[in-house]
Formats: structure tokens, sequence, C-alpha cells
């Protein structure tokens, strides 16, 4: 089953006001819209949710390049970062102005520095680019760290937020909208935290901009209760040249396809590697991305298409978790590059031919966004491949169309794909005692009268977002925060996090001799290995000159010797009898004695030996993993797992942060005796 529709190109409304220009850039309406936000006192929040290649960036940098303000402005990943890095030239070159000094802020960036400067204290490296940068670009996690007191030690823990609100007026949140629930209500604490430390000094209050993210009912919500004031921005587009815009997406001819299990991503692939290789003969100075979810998926269909189209002088790039990052920047100048989350989100590349798989309409939209953002290629042509019945809604809803415009496809497909779980009780249940967790640093912090009010004002901050006037919401949370601190530990250690932990987290030395870490779950179902010992790992990472602590403390030290070419079934193991405590299902709870059941392998008795040793966050369930799947409205890549007890019964389970989110749909939902559970 296929659709064939003409995507028209996109025109975007320029500024016709003065001040049109800077340099040799025409300011787009809603660039001068969002700076004029962020002038007004009374917006604290601004979102910019103009179409993809419209200049966002461009128009949360606006106040930085002409008003001298200083930001932090945050990616999702590294890659983003260095790619935003990179721009900064360009900026100064089309904007003829010469920008303030300005950084990247992660952990390599901060080893290199360490190194350079013969430094063995990695926090006064980070205090060093915080003062020293006027824009300053790094990722929300280190940020989170930071502003929730948990970053450091002593004094550094509360002198880290002093100096982000001292040297810092306001703060860029990019493609915010990959982020889930748990990192709204980081981000939120972070605000109450920053609008409190401000109250009294109207002048220096900061302000927040989030770009390529609508927001979320979850945060619209929270920002009224909280007193914070917020504006929408979009863009205004037209489909035809006409004065007064200005392109910025190309026309391109989409083909929908359907793939299943029986014929997945990767066959449909190398069924059409032909048509591929036609399209570069035909148009030889093309390039082109391959993007799909698994990074195994990837790995596999980089060999073979690098074995496939190395005859033809075409060039093939990986760009995945597992890719070395000097590799990840190579990939770029390839004839093809095949990749996974760590392309699709952001970074801006030229091609003018994409494959790529979508499960939701916002993985849909942010990839079949790559396409067209440059001009100068004779042709644009992507292939989607979907679902059967996302094809069938779409065949339905355009199938009479020849051509469509951006915003009505963009619209029809957000309709096709089905409206995933919002996890809606996670903020009552567990959102709060992430801010509890923030107070209760603070708590521990010094005594003196300024602190102490300082923690009051915020206890009252949160409790207008998480509670009510008759019922406030912190003193109960604290108490809950108290009893993980001292009962489960690993349970606070993820709810405190900003994306979850990687307890599972493995040394892996990889086929292409370089060296990373990644997830055993991952490893397990994927490739064939054999492990080393820490000396012989550590060893390797000392000869590649590698940070030593970058791969300290992981559960397993391994040697990928290939990738499989399928899939390999996982299933867990529990050395009890989950009957016998079937109160603790559907309830978050932190378990040991976990061991891998199958796929069996040489060295699955070391992995149950370090596995047994966990003590994980996890939620359990006697509702099979694709039922709850289903019924629950999870994304389709929510990591469940198979799981069975001492007596082979099975059941699901999930790990990590997503036990927490999974907890606050099925908390209070029962099991009897045998019978499935009442829904």
């Amino acid at each position: 089953m296929t659709l064939k529709i003409s995507i028209l190109p996109v025109y975007s409304e320029l500024y016709t006001g003065p001040d049109q220009e800077i340099g040799s850039i025409h300011l787009l309406k809603h660039q001068v819209e969002t700076l004029a936000a962020f002038n007004d006192p009374n917006i604290d929040v601004i979102f910019n949710v103009a179409m993809t290649g419209d200049g966002k960036s461009l128009a949360a940098y606006l106040p930085a390049f002409q008003q001298q303000k200083s930001i932090i402005a945050m990616y999702p990943t590294n890659e983003l970062v260095q790619d935003q890095y990179r721009a900064f030239p360009n900026y100064e070159q089309d904007l003829q102005i010469s920008l303030p000094r300005y950084g990247t802020m992660y952990s390599d960036r901060i080893t290199s520095l360490m190194r350079q400067h013969d430094s063995a204290v990695r926090l006064e490296e980070v205090r060093k680019l915080l003062e020293k940068n006027r824009i300053l670009l790094t990722n929300p996690d280190l940020i989170h760290l930071m502003m929730s007191h948990q970053y450091g030690w002593d004094h550094y823990r509360k002198e880290l937020p002093v100096t982000i609100g001292a040297y810092f007026d306001y703060f860029l949140f990019d493609e915010f909208h990959v982020f889930g629930v748990p990192q709204v209500i980081s981000v939120m604490n972070m605000l109450g935290y920053l609008k409190v430390n401000y109250h009294d000094k109207p002048a220096d209050r900061k302000k927040f901009v989030f770009l390529s993210a609508t927001p979320s009912k979850l945060m619209n919500d929270l920002l009224e209760r909280g007193g914070l004031r917020y504006k929408k921005i979009e863009g205004k587009y037209r489909s035809t040249e006409q004065p007064g815009y200005h392109r910025i997406l190309q026309p391109c001819e989409l083909n929908l396809h359907e793939v299943s299990q029986e014929a997945p991503t990767e066959t449909w692939i190398e069924e059409h590697l032909e048509e591929l290789l036609a399209f570069f003969k035909l148009h030889p100075e093309s390039k082109a991305a391959i993007l799909v979810y698994s990074v195994a998926t990837a790995r596999r269909l980089y060999i073979q298409l690098k074995a496939y189209f190395a005859p033809h002088g075409i060039t093939v790039g990986e760009n995945t978790g597992l890719t070395h990052r000097d590799d990840r920047r190579a990939s770029f100048e390839k004839h093809i590059l095949v990749g996974t989350s760590t392309v699709d989100i952001g970074v801006d590349f030229r091609i003018n031919y994409l494959i790529f798989e979508a499960y939701s309409a916002g993985s849909f939209l942010q990839r079949f966004g790559r396409l067209g953002r440059h001009s100068g290629f004779p042709i644009y042509r992507a292939h989607a491949l979907l679902p059967r019945f996302v094809l069938e809604r779409l065949t339905l809803k355009l199938g009479t169309f020849e051509e469509v415009e951006r915003e009505t496809f963009n619209a029809a497909v957000r309709e096709a794909f089905p409206v995933e779980a919002e996890f809606k009780s996670y903020t009552q249940r567990w959102g709060v005692v992430q801010a509890a967790q923030v107070l209760a640093e603070l708590q521990g912090q010094s005594k003196k009268d300024a602190n102490e009010a300082f923690s009051i004002a915020l206890s009252d901050q949160y409790n207008l977002f998480y509670g009510t006037e008759i019922q406030p919401a912190m003193p109960k949370a604290l108490k809950k925060y108290w009893a993980f601190r001292y009962k489960q530990p690993e349970v606070l250690a993820e709810l405190s996090s900003f994306r979850g932990l990687s307890p599972l987290s493995c040394g892996v030395w990889d086929t292409d001799n370089h060296l990373q870490t990644y997830d055993l779950f991952f490893l397990l179902a994927n490739t064939e290995f054999e492990i080393l010992s820490p000396a012989e790992f550590m060893q390797e990472v000392k000869r590649q000159e590698l940070e030593e602590r970058d791969y300290k403390d992981q559960l397993l030290y391994l040697k990928i010797i290939k990738y499989v070419p399928e899939r390999q079934q996982l299933i867990l193991g529990l050395q009890f009898v989950v009957a016998d405590f079937a109160a603790g299902l559907h309830n978050v709870q932190v378990l040991d004695t976990f061991i891998v059941r199958e796929p069996s392998f040489t060295w699955r008795d070391q992995v149950n030996r370090a596995l047994k040793t966990k003590n994980l966050t996890c939620i359990l369930s006697d509702m099979g993993r694709k039922e709850l799947k289903q019924r629950l409205n999870l994304p389709t890549m929510f990591p469940i797992q198979r799981i069975q007890d001492k007596t082979g019964a099975e059941y699901a389970v999930a790990f990590g942060q997503e036990a927490l989110l999974l907890d606050s749909l099925i908390f209070w939902r029962k099991t009897k005796g045998d019978q499935a559970m009442f829904l």
C-alpha cells in the first residue's frame, strides 16, 4: 500500500517595519514578535512554534545579538550544541556583528579544559565557563543538576544556582518537544526557583524561551498556576510566491509506504536500493539520509549500504549513539547518512533524498522536517515508512489531493497517529516529589535566615504549582521524599535526575575499535560479545588516551564481536514467585536478583552474576507487554521487557524513569488471584 503526494513549498511572512534588516538578513515577522515579547515586562515565558526551517534559532538569539543580553542555551543532544556553536561565525558574517564571548559546556568539553589547564577540580572549570561566557551552549541535564542543588559538594551546591542567576539574563530550551512529563516538571521547578529568587528584583527577572515546543496542557496549567505569564508565537505561511514572503521549505515529492513486523523497515530499504542508486545516477550531486529508530538497525544498514554503494563511488556514513563522535561528524559529508535520533533532532544538514520510519506524529514531523531546508537541488524526494492503519487514515484524508500545503499535511499527520498517553497523574504522584528534592537540599544547607526565608518562599511557589490553598502539596511531598531517601534511595535517584539514570550501563569496546558506554539490554538483544575484566578495558582506555572517569563503575565491560542480523528475544527472570507478593504489582518498587533467561549465550552466567547485584527501580504488571502498550496508549518505543518468575509465570516489567511514568497510569489497578487486571 502506497500513497504519493506532492508537498507544496512554504513561504514565511517577512517583517516590513523599521529595522527590518540586520546585515544581509531580512527579519521574519515571527522573529521580530519574539524579540518584542522578550522586551515585554509582562511576559516571562515565550514559546516560538514557527515551522521547521523558519529561523527560530535566530529569533531566540536576537536579545543576545542586538541587546547584549546573556543567555544559557540548552539543547537535547551534544551534537546539537556543537552544531549551533559552529553556526555562530555565520551569524557574525550575515548579521555583520561581533558576538560577545561564547562557548560550550558539556562533559567532554569540561574534561578538555581540565587537561588544558592542568586542573584537578572539575567544578572550577564549570564555574569559569559560567562566569566568562555571555552566550553558553549546554544541555538541560547539566543545568538541572546545578539548579536543583545536586552538582558538586559543600558550598558549590548552593553557589552554582546563584552564579547562573547572576551571570545570565535568559534561558533557551531548544527542541523541548522531544522531552516528556518528568522533564517538564524539572524545568518548571527551575522556572519557579528563578522566579522566587528574583521576585524582589523586577529589573533582573529572568526570561525563558522555548523553541519547537507547542506548550502542552500540563505546562500551560503549571505556568498559570505559578503566576508565570507566557505567550505563544507562530509563523504565518503561504504556499505560493508573493511579495512580503520568503521561501523557507522547498517543494517535495512524498511517498508513504506500509511497513509491518512481517515486512519491516530494513526489508523495505533492502528491496529499494536499486531505486536509490538510480536516483544518484540521475542526480549525482544528491545527498540522502536514512533515519530509523533502532541503533542496531542503523548499524546493519550502514554495513550493507557501504558495501553496496562503494563500487559506484557513493559514500555512506553512520550517525547513532554507538558511532564515535569523529565518525558522526564525518557522516554529514557523506552521500548517504544512516542515523537515528542523534541526527533527526534539530541538526541542520543538506539533503534532497530522505527515507525514514515514524511511529508517532511528532517523530514523523521532526524527521520529515529535515528535507527541503536548503535550496540548490533539482529535486526533493522522501519515502515515509508507516504502520498500515496510519497510512490508511492519511489515504482517506489526503488520497484525493495531488498537491497539499505543508500545514494541511502536518495537521493530517497529527490526526492520523494515535494520541499517546499523557501521564496526567505523574505530576501529583511523582512530580511534586521532584520539587521536594530541591527544598530538601536547601533545608539541608545553611540555616541562615536568608536561606530559610528563600526556602519558605520556594515552598510557597511550588505549592502554587502542585497544590491548592486548602491543601498545600509540599509538606506531604517532603515526607514522601524523606521516606524514599531512607528506604528506597534508588527511586529518589531516578526521580532527581533529568532523563533518568543508566544502572545497566556497560563499557563497550565496539567493532570499529572505539570505546563507549551503552545499555546492557540493547547489547543482549543485538550483539554477540565477550566479557573483559575492568583492568583489560581500562588499559585500552589509557591507550586511547580517553578520560578514565567516563568508564568507571560500569556494570560490565564488553567487547563486541559482531552485530546479529536479527534482534534476539530478550526474556528476564526473577528468582521468586511474584504471585506471593501480588500487592507489589502495578506499583514502583526496588528489586534485585534479576537474571537473563533468554537469549542463551556463552557469557550469560557472568552477566547474571553482575545483574543480580543491582537494586533496580522497576514496576511489574501481570498484563502482557503488547496489551499494556495498546490499552494505555504508550509510545511505540516505550521500553517494556518480558519477565518470568521462579514458576515460569510471565509478567511485563519497566525500569527506571519509565517505571515511574507507568506507575502513574496503573498504580490504582488491582489484581485478583490469577485473574487479569480490572480495567
